[in-house]
């Protein structure tokens, strides 16, 4: 019996990396997790040791003493070329090939080719492909965008509470919410540990939390509500556009629902939902059927000439339930 071919999948995102490696009839071995490796964001070395985290935590639950892959999927936006000496070290792969995040978000959240595929977590990305093979992005450009996104929200909750500090909105429990959080007394006394801390970026994305709770579904704090609100708005721009522009709105559309924010349902997703079928009454936005590292390994097995078919997702599946329990 020959032994089984392995593939390592990897979802980089703006606060985690996820590895998973799966075998050819789509057992998933074993999974890990380490601190963000995107590199627009963090330093080589530390991409690297995130990384290496992830794989490691990966092969030691697969109880692989030795790693050797058939193909690495990395599914990360900017390109991962300064880290194919790593990859290749930590799990020896005979292919290393890039996949767009949104991508890898897709093939897991639907295991289709077909489709969108929205993340909303620390960023946001709108990725979808058509039944011609194109595909197209929308936001995905980091701080300076990345509307709806976690890092955005927060951004919006903070800045309302300025502006109520200085006049220039209206009030809002935020002040309050905020000060406590930080153990200050006043606004101005929470700017300098914001602006200071050395991971501003997954930090400040966290303060998100804070601003739904404020928000408390619709029900509380009116302007943290209204921030809310126009995040989902925001969300739901980005998918629309995106079937917009690939001509996917002509028919009914699936949508994955990837990311902190919105993969396990909520009152967020509800209004991302009504935000896109305010334009486009006949999409869908779901549930993912599976992480979009578990969507890189299978464009790993799509590389090994091995079909998504039902016997390959239900391995999936078992061998998953089986890991977490």
């Amino acid at each position: 019996m020959s032994e089984p071919k392995i593939v390592l999948g990897m979802d980089v995102g703006g606060t985690k990396t996820h590895a998973v490696l799966m075998d050819n009839k789509g057992h998933v071995l074993g999974q890990g997790f380490g601190a963000s490796a995107n590199i627009n964001f963090v330093t080589l070395a530390q991409a690297e040791k995130s990384f290496g985290d992830a794989i490691t935590a990966a092969q030691k639950q697969a109880g692989l003493g030795k790693l050797t892959t058939e193909v690495a999927i990395i599914g990360i936006e900017p390109d991962p070329a300064p880290l194919h000496p790593f990859i290749k070290k930590a799990a020896d792969p005979q292919k290393i090939i890039h996949k767009k995040e949104g991508e890898c978000s897709l093939v897991g959240g639907l295991v289709e080719h077909v489709g969108v595929s929205l993340i909303a977590g620390t960023g946001s990305v709108g990725w979808g492909r058509n039944q011609k093979g194109q595909t197209h992005v929308t936001s995905c450009w980091g701080t300076i965008g990345d509307e709806g996104s976690a890092y955005d929200l927060a951004r919006r909750g903070v800045n309302a509470a300025f502006w109520a500090t200085d006049g220039r909105g209206p009030k809002t429990r935020l002040c309050e919410a905020l000060c406590e959080h930080f153990g200050v007394k006043r606004v101005q006394d929470f700017v300098t540990p914001i602006y200071q801390n050395p991971d501003v970026r997954k930090n400040f994305a966290a303060l998100s939390r804070i601003v739904m709770k404020v928000a408390d579904e619709g029900k509380g704090d009116p302007v943290a509500v209204e921030v809310i609100k126009e995040g989902a708005r925001s969300l739901g721009l980005i998918i629309t556009t995106c079937a917009e522009v690939l001509g996917l709105d002509k028919a009914p559309y699936r949508v994955a629902a990837t990311g902190g924010l919105v993969s396990s349902g909520g009152w967020y997703f509800d209004l991302v939902q009504q935000a896109i079928r305010e334009k486009h009454p006949h999409a869908t936005l779901v549930k993912p059927r599976f992480e979009p590292a578990v969507g890189a390994a299978l464009l790993g097995l799509m590389e090994l000439g091995v079909k998504w078919d039902d016997t390959v997702v239900k391995n999936i599946e078992s061998s998953l339930k089986k890991l977490q329990s």
